[in-house]
């Protein structure tokens, strides 16, 4: 430590030398200073080869074992050693001018200060007395130096030329690397986030469609000229099935009011009446149900096998197996959605009972006030308002938009219960890039310098570089 010190106030000596004479032909000097380093090392390396020539050949074998080097031949050894200490010497000399840069940066750091500021820090580190501004910078470097500043400056360089190499590397590379060092390379909540935007975009929180909405249209091949002309009739068309969907949910929207609007003794008269017709009604549904079923199996099992291919791979099913097993996973897939529609009309109906409580605990005139801010009808009393903003919540899509962010928060909870190995799994099976590049260059550098291997890493990086 003590000859440490001495060297770093060498250097300290050195720079005040040089930095109060006025260096004009910089360039020239730089060239004469590198071709005198070159003719030292050439007189040194010639000296040092003279000694090994004269060594024995059991005592060269013996040192270059130690060093850890690969013993051969004399000739062979000594070319082996030569190389090895001219790389020891110019390491030596590259770390002397990082710590030459180290306290020069320091210096021209405390320099930079005004006086005041320097006043205060020295009183803050026990320096006092009336001092010029360049004897208050030398006391505070020395102090930095007995702080170990020249050590904490070196693996501050480090670090940042180390962030730099790992800044410059793509995010696989990073991912490997960190796989390598045993760094964890993802974050859980980036992971959980990520997927969760995936699946937004797949549709899985958007409201079920019916099979009318999703009935499937073989691709048609058209003309660049028939392309406008496509879509401008297919806009017509979806226009007209929107307005249809709109007018029968209007229809039972109306029919359900009635039906609220009727006391429980008119409620219990017309189920009285009614209950034999009910049943009938039920089990004729059922057998229309049944009877759409077989038509649509017999229409699968009527379509070719490239037909059913298409229609599979536009569902998202497998296309492998059998006519017949292709056939079933449709209906299967069929099934499932309605059963998924028929789930998706439950949480809506929960959802307007607790809209409706939430509406009904308002006054008059805020119902009034909602009704103008939507555009609706204002008149008719408290039920009527309720009963309209029900409705326009139905046809606005408020409903959907309120069961999707519901169950993106359910997902989200589940989601983070899990471990992030399982969560990595599903990023992977989904294509979905889980990694952070900051994240891993961040966790890498501090990797590297819990375990000591920045300043190694950085000085391997250059030897290869060279």
């Amino acid at each position: 430590m003590a000859l440490k010190r001495k060297a770093v106030a060498k250097v300290t000596e050195e720079i005040d030398v040089q930095e109060a004479v006025q260096e004009e032909n910089q360039p020239e000097e730089d060239d004469e200073e590198e071709e005198k380093l070159k003719q030292q090392e050439a007189q040194t390396t010639s000296a040092r080869k003279k000694e090994l020539k004269a060594m024995g050949a059991a005592d060269l074998k013996e040192l270059v074992v130690r060093k850890g080097l690969e013993p051969g031949n004399k000739a062979n050894m000594i070319e082996v050693m030569l190389n090895h200490e001219a790389e020891a010497r110019a390491a030596q000399r590259e770390h002397e001018a990082k710590m030459r840069m180290v306290v020069i940066q320091k210096k021209e750091e405390l320099e930079a200060m005004s006086a005041s500021e320097l006043k205060d820090l020295c009183s803050a580190k026990g320096i006092t007395g009336v001092l010029s501004k360049s004897v208050r910078v030398g006391k505070l470097l020395q102090l930095w130096q007995q702080e170990d500043g020249v050590n904490k400056g070196l693996a501050q360089m480090a670090w940042a030329k180390r962030e730099g190499e790992l800044a410059v590397m793509g995010k696989a590379a990073l991912r490997k690397l960190c796989e390598q060092r045993g760094v964890e390379a993802v974050v859980k909540e980036v992971m959980v986030e990520r997927l969760l935007r995936y699946e937004v975009e797949a549709g899985l929180f958007a409201r079920p469609v019916t099979e009318h909405e999703a009935k499937e249209e073989a691709p048609r091949t058209t003309n660049k000229g028939d392309v406008v002309e496509a879509l401008l009739a297919s806009e017509a068309s979806r226009k007209k099935e929107v307005e249809l969907k709109k007018q029968q949910e209007e229809a039972a929207a109306n029919k359900r009011r009635k039906l609220e609007e009727m006391s429980l003794q008119e409620l219990k008269k017309a189920l009285s009446m009614l209950k034999k017709d009910d049943m009938v009604e039920a089990l004729f549904q059922v057998g229309i149900q049944e009877e759409k079923m077989a038509a649509r199996k017999a229409e699968l099992n009527a379509m070719g096998k490239d037909e059913l291919k298409q229609l599979l791979f536009r569902k998202g099913l497998e296309t492998t197996g059998s006519k017949h097993a292709q056939a079933e996973a449709i209906l299967a897939h069929e099934a499932k959605s309605r059963e998924e529609l028929k789930a998706y009309g439950a949480k809506v109906e929960q959802f307007l009972v607790k809209r409706r409580q939430e509406l009904e605990a308002k006054t008059a005139a805020e119902l009034k006030d909602i009704c103008v801010n939507k555009g609706l009808k204002v008149g008719g009393g408290k039920e009527d308002c309720v009963q309209r903003l029900l409705e326009e919540a139905r046809r606005d899509g408020d409903v959907d938009k309120a069961l999707a962010m519901l169950a993106r928060a359910n997902r989200r909870e589940e989601l983070l219960t899990m471990e992030s190995a399982d969560l990595k799994k599903l990023c992977d099976q989904a294509s979905v890039d889980a990694t952070v590049k900051e994240v891993m260059v961040e966790r890498l550098l501090t990797h590297e310098a819990e375990h000591g291997t920045t300043a190694k890493v950085v000085v391997e990086s250059s030897r290869k570089r060279k």
